[in-house]
Protein backbone atom coordinates (compact mmCIF):
# COMPACT_ATOMS: atom_id res chain seq x y z
CA UNK A 1 0.00 0.00 0.00
CA UNK A 2 1.17 3.54 -0.81
CA UNK A 3 1.23 6.58 1.29
CA UNK A 4 -1.35 7.92 -0.84
CA UNK A 5 -3.45 5.24 -0.25
CA UNK A 6 -3.11 5.20 3.01
CA UNK A 7 -3.67 8.94 3.55
CA UNK A 8 -6.42 9.05 1.31
CA UNK A 9 -8.09 6.25 3.89
CA UNK A 10 -7.31 8.37 6.65
CA UNK A 11 -7.92 11.64 4.92
CA UNK A 12 -4.41 12.90 5.00
CA UNK A 13 -2.12 13.87 2.66
CA UNK A 14 1.13 11.67 1.44
CA UNK A 15 3.08 14.20 3.23
CA UNK A 16 1.43 13.72 6.77
CA UNK A 17 1.41 9.86 6.20
CA UNK A 18 5.16 10.23 5.62
CA UNK A 19 5.80 12.35 8.79
CA UNK A 20 4.28 9.82 10.87
CA UNK A 21 6.73 7.13 9.36
CA UNK A 22 9.55 9.14 10.08
CA UNK A 23 8.18 9.75 13.57
CA UNK A 24 7.91 13.73 13.12
CA UNK A 25 3.99 13.26 13.79
CA UNK A 26 1.88 11.45 16.17
CA UNK A 27 -1.19 9.60 15.33
CA UNK A 28 -4.59 10.32 16.96
CA UNK A 29 -6.16 7.37 18.68
CA UNK A 30 -9.35 7.26 16.03
CA UNK A 31 -6.34 7.59 13.38
CA UNK A 32 -4.60 4.63 14.83
CA UNK A 33 -8.02 2.36 15.01
CA UNK A 34 -8.75 3.04 10.70
CA UNK A 35 -5.25 2.15 10.42
CA UNK A 36 -5.95 -1.29 11.86
CA UNK A 37 -8.76 -1.83 9.74
CA UNK A 38 -7.12 -0.55 7.25
CA UNK A 39 -4.17 -3.21 6.93
CA UNK A 40 -6.12 -5.89 8.11
CA UNK A 41 -4.23 -6.09 11.57
CA UNK A 42 -5.43 -5.66 15.28
CA UNK A 43 -4.77 -2.62 17.82
CA UNK A 44 -2.36 -4.98 19.88
CA UNK A 45 -0.25 -6.02 16.08
CA UNK A 46 -0.38 -2.30 15.19
CA UNK A 47 0.90 -1.24 19.15
CA UNK A 48 3.26 -3.71 19.02
CA UNK A 49 2.02 -5.73 21.29
CA UNK A 50 2.84 -10.04 21.69
CA UNK A 51 0.08 -11.75 21.46
CA UNK A 52 0.04 -15.37 22.87
CA UNK A 53 -1.04 -18.45 23.20
CA UNK A 54 -5.15 -18.71 21.91
CA UNK A 55 -4.95 -15.44 20.23
CA UNK A 56 -1.86 -15.42 18.52
CA UNK A 57 -2.60 -18.94 16.71
CA UNK A 58 -6.04 -17.64 15.84
CA UNK A 59 -4.33 -14.68 14.02
CA UNK A 60 -2.50 -17.45 11.89
CA UNK A 61 -4.99 -19.30 11.45
CA UNK A 62 -7.25 -16.38 9.74
CA UNK A 63 -3.82 -15.68 7.79
CA UNK A 64 -3.03 -18.56 6.06
CA UNK A 65 -3.30 -18.96 2.35
CA UNK A 66 -6.64 -20.81 1.54
CA UNK A 67 -9.93 -20.58 -0.94
CA UNK A 68 -12.96 -18.85 0.19
CA UNK A 69 -14.61 -22.26 0.26
CA UNK A 70 -11.97 -22.95 3.55
CA UNK A 71 -13.43 -20.07 5.42
CA UNK A 72 -15.77 -21.71 7.22
CA UNK A 73 -13.19 -24.30 8.47
CA UNK A 74 -10.59 -21.22 9.96
CA UNK A 75 -13.43 -19.08 11.06
CA UNK A 76 -14.97 -22.26 13.11
CA UNK A 77 -11.19 -22.75 15.00
CA UNK A 78 -10.75 -18.90 15.26
CA UNK A 79 -14.07 -18.73 17.14
CA UNK A 80 -12.59 -21.52 19.57
CA UNK A 81 -8.98 -20.13 19.53
CA UNK A 82 -10.61 -16.95 20.95
CA UNK A 83 -13.18 -18.57 23.69
CA UNK A 84 -10.14 -20.18 25.19
CA UNK A 85 -8.09 -16.89 25.17
CA UNK A 86 -11.06 -15.21 27.13
CA UNK A 87 -11.60 -18.50 29.56
CA UNK A 88 -7.90 -18.01 30.22
CA UNK A 89 -7.88 -14.98 31.26
CA UNK A 90 -11.38 -15.15 32.91
CA UNK A 91 -11.53 -18.42 34.59
CA UNK A 92 -7.75 -19.09 35.11
CA UNK A 93 -8.55 -22.45 32.40
CA UNK A 94 -5.29 -23.79 32.34
CA UNK A 95 -3.88 -25.07 28.78
CA UNK A 96 -3.85 -28.83 27.91
CA UNK A 97 -0.54 -30.69 28.79
CA UNK A 98 0.93 -34.19 27.28
CA UNK A 99 0.82 -37.02 29.99
CA UNK A 100 3.99 -38.84 30.66
CA UNK A 101 2.58 -41.62 28.14
CA UNK A 102 2.04 -38.81 25.31
CA UNK A 103 5.75 -37.18 26.17
CA UNK A 104 7.44 -40.74 25.78
CA UNK A 105 5.44 -41.29 22.37
CA UNK A 106 7.16 -38.05 20.95
CA UNK A 107 10.86 -38.51 22.31
CA UNK A 108 10.45 -41.59 20.67
CA UNK A 109 9.28 -40.39 18.04
CA UNK A 110 12.56 -37.79 17.92
CA UNK A 111 14.81 -40.25 18.89
CA UNK A 112 14.05 -42.86 16.06
CA UNK A 113 14.34 -39.97 13.25
CA UNK A 114 10.52 -40.17 11.69
CA UNK A 115 10.36 -37.76 9.71
CA UNK A 116 13.07 -39.38 7.68
CA UNK A 117 13.05 -42.52 5.43
CA UNK A 118 10.40 -44.66 4.29
CA UNK A 119 6.94 -42.48 4.69
CA UNK A 120 4.71 -45.75 5.49
CA UNK A 121 7.03 -46.99 7.09
CA UNK A 122 7.79 -44.32 9.60
CA UNK A 123 3.69 -43.89 9.99
CA UNK A 124 3.31 -47.29 10.55
CA UNK A 125 6.12 -47.34 13.29
CA UNK A 126 4.67 -44.39 15.18
CA UNK A 127 1.21 -45.82 15.53
CA UNK A 128 2.65 -48.78 17.11
CA UNK A 129 4.67 -46.81 19.30
CA UNK A 130 1.39 -44.44 20.27
CA UNK A 131 -0.05 -48.00 20.86
CA UNK A 132 2.67 -49.20 22.85
CA UNK A 133 3.32 -46.26 25.44
CA UNK A 134 -0.49 -45.75 25.70
CA UNK A 135 -0.82 -49.45 26.37
CA UNK A 136 -3.53 -49.87 23.88
CA UNK A 137 -2.18 -53.57 22.43
CA UNK A 138 -4.16 -54.07 19.52
CA UNK A 139 -7.70 -53.18 20.50
CA UNK A 140 -9.57 -50.62 18.39
CA UNK A 141 -9.74 -47.01 19.44
CA UNK A 142 -12.92 -46.18 21.39
CA UNK A 143 -12.55 -42.48 21.61
CA UNK A 144 -9.92 -40.91 19.55
CA UNK A 145 -11.10 -37.28 20.92
CA UNK A 146 -10.08 -38.11 24.51
CA UNK A 147 -7.14 -40.25 23.47
CA UNK A 148 -6.02 -36.70 21.48
CA UNK A 149 -6.57 -34.29 24.15
CA UNK A 150 -5.72 -36.48 27.90
CA UNK A 151 -2.17 -37.45 26.23
CA UNK A 152 -1.20 -35.01 23.18
CA UNK A 153 -2.71 -31.59 24.49
CA UNK A 154 -4.20 -31.28 21.39
CA UNK A 155 -7.89 -29.76 21.70
CA UNK A 156 -10.41 -31.81 19.10
CA UNK A 157 -13.43 -29.96 17.37
CA UNK A 158 -15.71 -31.94 15.13
CA UNK A 159 -18.47 -29.69 13.88
CA UNK A 160 -20.55 -29.94 10.21
CA UNK A 161 -18.33 -27.29 8.19
CA UNK A 162 -18.97 -28.64 4.64
CA UNK A 163 -16.98 -30.93 2.58
CA UNK A 164 -14.47 -28.67 1.11
CA UNK A 165 -12.06 -29.30 4.46
CA UNK A 166 -11.72 -32.26 5.84
CA UNK A 167 -9.63 -31.41 8.74
CA UNK A 168 -7.64 -28.39 9.89
CA UNK A 169 -4.51 -28.65 11.98
CA UNK A 170 -3.68 -25.82 14.11
CA UNK A 171 -0.44 -25.86 16.71
CA UNK A 172 1.66 -23.43 18.26
CA UNK A 173 4.52 -23.36 20.81
CA UNK A 174 1.52 -23.84 23.49
CA UNK A 175 -1.49 -24.06 22.31
CA UNK A 176 -2.99 -27.16 19.95
CA UNK A 177 -6.65 -27.98 17.93
CA UNK A 178 -7.59 -29.96 15.60
CA UNK A 179 -10.95 -29.57 13.37
CA UNK A 180 -12.84 -32.22 12.02
CA UNK A 181 -15.66 -31.90 9.36
CA UNK A 182 -18.95 -33.71 10.60
CA UNK A 183 -20.06 -33.17 7.04
CA UNK A 184 -18.50 -36.42 6.25
CA UNK A 185 -19.48 -40.10 7.67
CA UNK A 186 -18.43 -41.48 10.69
CA UNK A 187 -16.00 -43.89 9.48
CA UNK A 188 -14.08 -40.92 7.53
CA UNK A 189 -14.10 -38.53 10.34
CA UNK A 190 -12.33 -40.34 12.40
CA UNK A 191 -9.50 -41.44 9.95
CA UNK A 192 -9.01 -37.73 9.44
CA UNK A 193 -8.74 -36.86 13.26
CA UNK A 194 -6.05 -39.71 13.43
CA UNK A 195 -3.96 -38.33 10.33
CA UNK A 196 -3.68 -34.90 11.95
CA UNK A 197 -2.60 -36.41 15.02
CA UNK A 198 0.05 -37.84 13.07
CA UNK A 199 1.04 -34.37 11.71
CA UNK A 200 0.97 -33.06 15.54
CA UNK A 201 2.96 -35.46 17.26
CA UNK A 202 5.75 -35.55 14.41
CA UNK A 203 6.05 -31.79 15.12
CA UNK A 204 4.91 -31.03 11.42
CA UNK A 205 6.65 -27.36 10.45
CA UNK A 206 3.45 -26.15 8.90
CA UNK A 207 1.67 -24.02 12.12
CA UNK A 208 -1.93 -24.33 9.91
CA UNK A 209 -2.61 -27.04 8.04
CA UNK A 210 -5.45 -27.26 6.11
CA UNK A 211 -6.62 -30.48 4.25
CA UNK A 212 -9.11 -30.88 1.28
CA UNK A 213 -8.94 -34.31 1.04
CA UNK A 214 -6.46 -36.28 3.00
CA UNK A 215 -6.04 -39.21 0.26
CA UNK A 216 -5.39 -37.46 -2.41
CA UNK A 217 -1.94 -35.62 -1.94
CA UNK A 218 1.11 -37.69 -2.20
CA UNK A 219 3.31 -36.04 -0.35
CA UNK A 220 5.89 -37.42 2.43
CA UNK A 221 4.15 -35.86 5.16
CA UNK A 222 0.75 -36.54 4.12
CA UNK A 223 1.41 -40.55 3.01
CA UNK A 224 3.10 -40.77 6.71
CA UNK A 225 -0.32 -39.38 8.23
CA UNK A 226 -2.23 -41.63 6.57
CA UNK A 227 -0.19 -45.06 7.62
CA UNK A 228 0.04 -43.40 10.91
CA UNK A 229 -3.93 -43.47 10.71
CA UNK A 230 -4.59 -46.78 9.29
CA UNK A 231 -2.57 -48.53 11.53
CA UNK A 232 -3.27 -46.56 14.34
CA UNK A 233 -7.48 -47.34 13.70
CA UNK A 234 -6.34 -50.70 12.15
CA UNK A 235 -3.83 -52.52 13.77
CA UNK A 236 -2.54 -55.48 11.84
CA UNK A 237 -2.72 -58.26 15.00
CA UNK A 238 -5.91 -56.92 15.77
CA UNK A 239 -7.16 -57.34 11.98
CA UNK A 240 -5.47 -60.77 11.99
CA UNK A 241 -7.27 -62.11 15.36
CA UNK A 242 -10.67 -60.95 14.05
CA UNK A 243 -10.37 -62.08 10.60
CA UNK A 244 -8.93 -65.59 11.94
CA UNK A 245 -8.27 -67.51 8.94
CA UNK A 246 -11.81 -66.57 7.48
CA UNK A 247 -12.35 -65.99 4.09
CA UNK A 248 -12.93 -62.08 3.49
CA UNK A 249 -16.52 -61.88 2.50
CA UNK A 250 -19.26 -59.35 3.38
CA UNK A 251 -20.05 -60.86 7.17
CA UNK A 252 -16.89 -60.21 8.03
CA UNK A 253 -16.23 -57.17 6.44
CA UNK A 254 -19.55 -55.80 8.28
CA UNK A 255 -18.00 -57.04 11.31
CA UNK A 256 -14.49 -55.78 10.89
CA UNK A 257 -16.35 -52.38 10.09
CA UNK A 258 -18.22 -52.36 13.44
CA UNK A 259 -15.52 -53.78 15.69
CA UNK A 260 -12.87 -50.41 14.36
CA UNK A 261 -15.08 -48.07 13.37
CA UNK A 262 -13.94 -47.29 10.24
CA UNK A 263 -15.30 -46.46 6.75
CA UNK A 264 -15.63 -49.38 3.96
CA UNK A 265 -13.28 -47.94 1.43
CA UNK A 266 -10.23 -47.11 4.38
CA UNK A 267 -10.75 -50.76 5.38
CA UNK A 268 -10.56 -52.50 2.27
CA UNK A 269 -7.22 -50.13 0.99
CA UNK A 270 -5.75 -51.44 5.03
CA UNK A 271 -6.46 -55.05 4.05
CA UNK A 272 -5.00 -54.98 1.23
CA UNK A 273 -1.84 -53.44 2.14
CA UNK A 274 1.66 -54.53 2.23
CA UNK A 275 1.63 -55.01 6.54
CA UNK A 276 -1.92 -56.54 6.29
CA UNK A 277 -1.96 -58.69 3.27
CA UNK A 278 -5.09 -59.84 3.98
CA UNK A 279 -6.57 -59.32 0.78
CA UNK A 280 -4.87 -58.88 -3.00
CA UNK A 281 -5.08 -55.50 -4.82
CA UNK A 282 -7.32 -57.22 -7.68
CA UNK A 283 -9.41 -58.28 -4.65
CA UNK A 284 -10.02 -54.68 -3.26
CA UNK A 285 -10.81 -53.12 -6.52
CA UNK A 286 -13.74 -55.94 -7.17
CA UNK A 287 -15.10 -54.86 -3.45
CA UNK A 288 -14.41 -51.32 -3.90
CA UNK A 289 -16.97 -51.65 -6.64
CA UNK A 290 -19.93 -52.78 -4.67
CA UNK A 291 -22.14 -51.09 -3.05
CA UNK A 292 -21.40 -50.24 0.63
CA UNK A 293 -25.08 -50.34 1.93
CA UNK A 294 -25.67 -53.66 0.15
CA UNK A 295 -22.43 -55.12 1.87
CA UNK A 296 -23.33 -53.87 4.96
CA UNK A 297 -27.45 -55.23 4.30
CA UNK A 298 -25.78 -58.84 3.67
CA UNK A 299 -23.16 -58.70 6.84
CA UNK A 300 -26.64 -58.25 8.90
CA UNK A 301 -25.96 -54.26 9.67
CA UNK A 302 -29.78 -53.05 9.84
CA UNK A 303 -28.65 -49.56 9.59
CA UNK A 304 -26.20 -49.19 6.86
CA UNK A 305 -27.05 -45.69 6.30
CA UNK A 306 -24.96 -44.47 9.58
CA UNK A 307 -21.79 -45.35 7.60
CA UNK A 308 -22.46 -43.70 4.19
CA UNK A 309 -23.66 -40.19 5.76
CA UNK A 310 -22.96 -37.61 7.59
CA UNK A 311 -23.76 -37.97 11.39
CA UNK A 312 -23.54 -33.62 11.87
CA UNK A 313 -21.51 -33.73 15.13
CA UNK A 314 -20.58 -30.62 17.06
CA UNK A 315 -18.15 -31.28 20.23
CA UNK A 316 -16.14 -28.93 21.36
CA UNK A 317 -13.77 -29.61 24.15
CA UNK A 318 -15.40 -30.47 27.41
CA UNK A 319 -12.98 -28.65 29.16
CA UNK A 320 -13.68 -25.63 27.17
CA UNK A 321 -17.42 -25.97 27.71
CA UNK A 322 -17.16 -26.75 31.41
CA UNK A 323 -15.15 -23.58 32.60
CA UNK A 324 -17.69 -21.29 30.10
CA UNK A 325 -20.29 -22.64 32.25
CA UNK A 326 -18.59 -21.53 35.56
CA UNK A 327 -17.13 -18.55 33.92
CA UNK A 328 -21.00 -17.74 33.00
CA UNK A 329 -22.44 -18.68 36.43
CA UNK A 330 -20.07 -16.64 38.66
CA UNK A 331 -20.16 -13.96 36.19
CA UNK A 332 -16.49 -14.16 34.79
CA UNK A 333 -17.80 -14.57 31.58
CA UNK A 334 -20.15 -13.36 29.52
CA UNK A 335 -22.93 -14.79 27.10
CA UNK A 336 -20.80 -13.83 24.32
CA UNK A 337 -18.44 -15.82 25.03
CA UNK A 338 -20.59 -19.12 25.17
CA UNK A 339 -22.56 -18.36 22.34
CA UNK A 340 -19.09 -17.66 20.30
CA UNK A 341 -17.48 -20.88 21.81
CA UNK A 342 -20.95 -23.38 20.55
CA UNK A 343 -21.28 -21.16 16.94
CA UNK A 344 -25.13 -20.55 18.42
CA UNK A 345 -27.53 -17.35 18.73
CA UNK A 346 -27.25 -15.65 21.67
CA UNK A 347 -30.97 -15.17 22.75
CA UNK A 348 -31.97 -19.10 21.78
CA UNK A 349 -28.70 -19.78 23.66
CA UNK A 350 -29.83 -17.71 26.59
CA UNK A 351 -32.82 -19.56 26.49
CA UNK A 352 -31.21 -22.80 26.71
CA UNK A 353 -28.83 -22.35 29.37
CA UNK A 354 -32.15 -20.51 31.56
CA UNK A 355 -33.90 -23.87 30.75
CA UNK A 356 -31.43 -26.06 31.64
CA UNK A 357 -30.44 -23.35 35.09
CA UNK A 358 -27.45 -22.53 33.94
CA UNK A 359 -27.32 -18.68 35.09
CA UNK A 360 -25.70 -15.72 35.73
CA UNK A 361 -25.44 -14.68 39.17
CA UNK A 362 -28.01 -12.06 40.28
CA UNK A 363 -26.82 -8.70 40.43
CA UNK A 364 -27.75 -6.66 43.48
CA UNK A 365 -29.52 -3.14 43.11
CA UNK A 366 -28.59 -0.69 45.26
CA UNK A 367 -31.49 1.31 44.69
CA UNK A 368 -33.83 -1.08 45.21
CA UNK A 369 -34.77 0.40 49.12
CA UNK A 370 -35.28 3.99 48.08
Amino acid sequence: MTGTALGDALGLTKSQVSKIENGTRKLDVSELAVVAEVLGATLQELLGVNRRGPLALAARVMSAPAKDDTAPARRRVRQVLEAEAVLTDATGLRPLQRSTAGTAVIDRARSESLTEGSAGAAGARLAQIVRDELGLGYAPVADLSALCERHFGLNVVTWPIGKAVSGLCAHGADIALVLVSSSFPRGHQRFTGAHELAHHILDDPREVIVESDIFVSNTAPERRANAFAAELLMPTKGLCEVVADRPIDKAVLTELMHEFNVSYRALLYRLADRDAGLLTAAERDKWLECSVTGVLRAGGDLEPQQWTTADELRRIPPRLWAAAQRGYRTGRVGLGVLSSLLDEDADELYLKLTNAEIVPPVVQDDLADL
